[in-house]
């Protein structure tokens, strides 16, 4: 009989990112600093200069606006 080896713990997150809807965990949690919506770490846009945390959203408004 064979066994499932468990999931990577990195894997199997209890938190939901609000834009892509995958599981991540919650010390891996990004908050967007416009709107303070939860993000898994690749629906986030970092400024380089400012370590300034965006969600795609937020991001995209602010290219508009400037």
């Amino acid at each position: 009989m064979a066994t499932k080896k468990p999931m990577p713990y990195w894997l199997d997150g209890t938190e939901t990112c609000e834009l892509c809807g995958h599981p991540h965990l919650l010390q891996a949690e990004r908050r967007c600093a416009a709107c303070d919506r939860p993000n898994c770490e690749h629906c986030v846009v970092v400024n380089r200069e400012t370590g300034e945390v965006l969600c795609h959203e937020c991001a995209e408004g602010a290219e508009e606006d400037g």
